[in-house]
């Protein structure tokens, strides 16, 4: 019952405004009408409350000679002079015993008083009273004195039917005024409800028209009132929104990306919006796209695709993005990024899919080319490395194979000579080979290094690759009194391709050594160290005291072909691919800076090189 009474009022600012200035007029009306007539009453009552107590004064006066001479005749012809007053309801003249002595009703004359006022009235002081009134009659008294001595009440009885009557004429008056005021008031507040309803309506019908055809629709009120600001509020807002919308759209029509918006609230995956790069993708106007479905507009099959990514939206409620070959209506194909995000209303409710689709082909053939050189510069880095290798297997070949040669021409010419013993000849043949055991063994780790490439993830310890490193530099570091000092964490274990690793460390020592050999440095080192950071990623610092990389050059080093070096000596891609390798293949971060430090007392400035690397890519 409240709800529909709530209902009622609240529907409608017309009514409430009717109704609120009709209330208050009833309300007004009806206090004022109240106010007049209770006051009105009063003063009337007042007065003849005044006019019984001065009837009962001279009633007393006129009855004194007559009450003291017991003339009953006389005290009747007084009573009788004061009933010709108006209003004169009862007169009584009571001796000091209480009974009645002369009354307007002979019947009554000559009984005594019983009631209470009455008695009460007999004890009282001697003084005029008033000692009854009710919405009928008011009772007065006034004593009847002789000098001072007290000899009866006379007693004036007025009632109030004039004044009862005046009342109710005064009280319908009042209510056919409210009632006139009323319906004036109804009557004004209609004319100004319907005035300020109708501007509203028409704000609001303006609003309405503006939302279904997007196309502004002015209030065109003239009025200078509140509302009348209103609606020049809302015709400036309209323009600044439609302002909005025109560049909005201008600037979603000129990108060259997709765009579009499919509704899923009440639509099954009809088309809302889209832009000019979208109808040219799909090959028609705008009006043929909007309000239709992807089975309206494509194929079956590409319709589906698209329809099972959105469904996969709704369920995971994220953004997906996604690869596609598409073929325009020219014939042409291109290679499409499509990002699709769920659109929300305020409610947290699904409303469709907002989708933005780039040509991402360019890119595509230009990191296919990128891969492709990216390809020969590894194999490039590769052989290089391959060369060092062989380089420094050369180099330790060198003074085993001299030793040797020394050995089997001093073996031949003693045998010529016969100044060779058996045992002699045992013993020298014994160290050629042991000689070729060590050459050997030189080629038993080059072969590792070569066992090893490969490109299959595997878990290993990182003190191995660091003891295969050493081995492999220790002859070109020795011969260039380079010292290899590594600080390892034994327990390190690492799920990688080792061999990028080895080749990223070769890459680094190599370029550590070539700094070294052009300082004037005495004691030359190159210190590795390792240590786990966290759970699940380690560090490697690699630190050489060749002073450093000049500052103006160090941004630049792993730029590919950037070499400090000349042509026949550095081709400028061994720190490049250490980049490639460890942020592409190794899912790792390197940093280069120039830093101080110190070692066994020594302080030392030298390149810095820092690698994160994760202990797992999974």
């Amino acid at each position: 019952m409240f709800k529909t009474i709530k209902n009622f009022l609240t529907v409608s600012i017309k009514r409430q405004l009717i109704l609120g200035i009709a209330f208050v007029h009833i309300v007004m009306m009806s206090l004022f009408v109240f106010d007049l007539v209770s006051k009105e009453k009063s003063f009337l009552n007042k007065q003849l409350q005044k006019k019984a107590i001065s009837l009962s004064k001279i009633l007393a006066s006129n009855s004194q000679v007559w009450l003291l001479a017991n003339d009953y005749v006389g005290l009747k012809e007084v009573v009788e002079s004061i009933k010709t007053h108006p209003h004169v309801e009862d007169i009584l003249i009571i001796n000091p015993q209480g009974q009645i002595v002369a009354h307007s009703n002979v019947k009554f004359i000559g009984k005594y008083i019983s009631d209470k006022k009455s008695i009460e009235l007999l004890y009282s002081h001697h003084f005029s009273k008033t000692i009854f009134e009710n919405n009928s009659i008011i009772d007065a008294a006034s004593p009847i004195l002789r000098d001072t001595q007290f000899i009866g009440w006379a007693r004036v009885i007025l009632n109030k039917k004039e004044i009862n009557e005046s009342m109710a004429k005064v009280t319908i008056d009042g209510l056919l005024y409210t009632i006139v005021a009323i319906i004036l008031g109804i009557i004004f507040a209609y004319f100004i409800a319907n005035s300020m309803s109708n501007s509203i309506f028409k704000i609001i019908n303006a609003i309405k028209k503006t939302k279904e055809t997007e196309q502004k629709h002015s209030t065109n009120l003239d009025r200078k009132d509140e509302i009348g600001i209103l609606s020049r509020e809302f015709d400036s807002m309209i323009d600044t929104i439609q302002q909005q919308h025109q560049f909005i759209n201008s600037l979603i029509d000129s990108t060259p990306d997709l765009i579009f918006v499919k509704g899923y609230k009440n639509q099954a995956g009809v088309y809302l919006s889209c832009n000019n790069a979208f109808c040219e993708f799909m090959g028609k106007k705008k009006v043929e796209i909007l309000g239709k479905t992807d089975f309206e507009l494509l194929d079956k099959d590409v319709a589906k695709f698209f329809q099972e990514k959105d469904e996969q939206i709704l369920k995971e409620q994220k953004s997906i993005k996604n690869e596609e070959w598409v073929t325009y209506p020219d014939g042409s194909k291109v290679l499409l990024e499509t990002l699709k995000t769920p659109l929300y209303d305020t409610n947290n409710i699904f409303l469709g899919v907002l989708g933005v689709s780039r040509n991402i082909t360019k890119k595509y053939e230009i990191q296919k080319e990128l891969d492709k050189k990216n390809m020969i510069i590894f194999q490039q880095s590769k052989l290089a490395s391959l060369g060092e290798m062989i380089g420094n297997i050369a180099h330790q070949w060198r003074q085993p194979l001299s030793t040797i040669s020394t050995l089997a021409s001093g073996i031949k010419l003693q045998k010529e000579l016969n100044l060779i013993t058996d045992e002699e000849l045992n013993k020298e043949l014994d160290n050629i080979v042991f000689t070729t055991q060590y050459l050997s063994k030189t080629i038993d780790d080059f072969r590792n290094f070569l066992i090893h490439s490969n490109n299959k993830e595997e878990i290993f310890y990182l003190k191995e690759v660091l003891e295969q490193i050493k081995k492999l530099m220790k002859p070109a570091l020795d011969n260039n009194f380079i010292k290899l000092i590594i600080e390892n964490d034994d327990t390190i274990k690492i799920n990688a391709i080792a061999n990028e690793l080895v080749q990223t460390l070769l890459n680094l020592i190599n370029n550590a050594k070539d700094a070294l050999k052009e300082s004037n440095i005495e004691n030359k080192i190159i210190i590795i160290k390792t240590k786990k950071i966290d759970k699940n990623n380690i560090e490697i610092i690699l630190l050489d005291n060749g002073g450093g990389i000049k500052e103006s050059i160090i941004q630049r080093i792993f730029e590919p072909y950037f070499t400090t070096k000349h042509r026949s000596q550095g081709t400028g891609i061994g720190l490049y691919m250490v980049l490639q390798i460890v942020t592409k293949s190794l899912d790792g971060t390197i940093e280069v800076a120039n830093e101080e430090f110190e070692y066994k007392g020594i302080k030392y400035k030298g390149a810095k090189f820092k690698i994160l690397l994760p202990l797992s890519k999974n």
